[in-house]
């Protein structure tokens, strides 16, 4: 079966900055409720001491965004530390699935809420993800992958890619009285990315 359009952009766009040495594995969502949302497990490397998770399929459904300005396509990812257990299928094990998880449920949220997501938003939680004390998610830029890595050219259109970062319920509050660049400043005093190695 041929994969839609948006799916080759991305896998064109992973060509240019990945290799026949980097491995990629793809967590194919063998049933969707809505759109077709796959994973990509990019494994760590020598040079990338991290896990990165993808999503490919968001950007088949596009945004009504309030401003023209602000992008109709986007895809998320997350990074994680380089031993995060995922071999074997332990990444179907709750405490490793749910970034995962994260990153389906809120490629979905705008579609099942009639809404959007960009940069700086903040999605709260009922309750903490599982095995965290994690009670929100933001959306931001990674200072980690590069500018160019972080938007997908498809067609002539620019598919977004943001990084989901979680909170913790003192950071989301932080973040409301604050803003978003106080509570970047916050994170960026506590190491951004020591919250992983919490969980």
């Amino acid at each position: 079966m041929a994969l839609p359009k948006y799916f080759e952009a991305i896998e064109n766009h992973l060509d240019k900055y990945f290799n026949e040495n980097d491995e990629i594995m793809v967590i194919d969502e063998i049933e969707s409720p809505d759109f077709h949302l796959d994973i990509y497990w990019i494994k760590p490397n020598k040079n990338r001491n991290y896990t990165l998770l993808l999503s490919n399929g968001i950007s088949s459904m596009p945004f009504e965004t309030p401003d023209k300005s602000l992008s109709k396509y986007i895809e998320l990812c997350i990074l994680l530390p380089p031993d995060w257990d995922m071999e074997n299928d332990n990444w179907k094990k709750s405490n490793n699935y749910w970034p995962i998880g994260l990153i389906k449920s809120l490629g979905r949220y705008p579609s099942e809420n009639n809404t959007w997501l960009g940069y700086g938003h903040t999605i709260p939680r009922t309750e903490p993800m599982t095995g965290t004390n994690f009670m929100a998610t933001i959306l931001l830029k990674s200072i980690t992958l590069s500018d160019d890595f972080q938007k997908i050219k498809y067609g002539k259109k620019t598919i977004e890619v943001y990084l989901l970062f979680p909170l913790f319920s003192e950071e989301l509050e932080y973040k409301k009285i604050n803003g978003t660049d106080k509570l970047l400043e916050l994170l960026e005093k506590e190491k951004l990315g020591i919250h992983m190695t919490q969980v």
